[in-house]
């Protein structure tokens, strides 16, 4: 490969580091680079692939805003020009595993580019994007985040 692909990652506000349930309503964001479990995606990515932007939103933004937010973040993703976008991964985290399923299902719908999720089977996000979206069953907390890292990038990198 003469190009490292160019990835986008998809955060909420607690693993974006922005906080907890107090931050939930934080509106869309991004920061260039790597941001929390971002640089362990990076790892699993290795050479073929470069993590060049992360986009964060709140989970209640996302979720209270459901229009207003995917359009934000679609137009944030857009910015990037990225190949690639990995979302999560929401474990059993139900609003999260909502937003990463609404946000791969927009950029691959609209925009034409691969996207990746991970979630518990019991995340209700499954249910809801399981026939549009790529999801990798995770373990049901971020304990399991290490195979979850390594099972999003091994599909994001096929």
């Amino acid at each position: 490969m003469d190009r490292r692909l160019k990835v986008i990652h998809y955060l909420n506000q607690f693993f974006g580091q922005i906080g907890g349930e107090e931050k939930a309503d934080t509106a869309p964001l991004k920061k260039d680079g790597t941001v929390g479990p971002g640089l362990l995606f990076q790892q699993m990515l290795g050479q073929e692939a470069e993590i060049v932007g992360t986009v964060i939103c709140g989970d209640n933004h996302f979720n209270e805003n459901l229009e207003t937010a995917k359009e934000a973040v679609l137009e944030l993703i857009k910015g990037y020009s990225p190949d690639l976008l990995l979302a999560g991964p929401a474990f059993n985290a139900g609003r999260y595993g909502t937003a990463c399923g609404a946000v791969c299902e927009e950029v691959a719908g609209r925009l034409a580019i691969p996207a990746v999720t991970g979630m518990f089977p019991e995340n209700p996000g499954v249910e809801l994007y399981k026939k549009s979206v790529y999801i990798i069953e995770t373990k049901p907390s971020s304990m399991g985040m290490k195979d979850a890292a390594q099972k999003m990038a091994g599909l994001a990198l096929k």
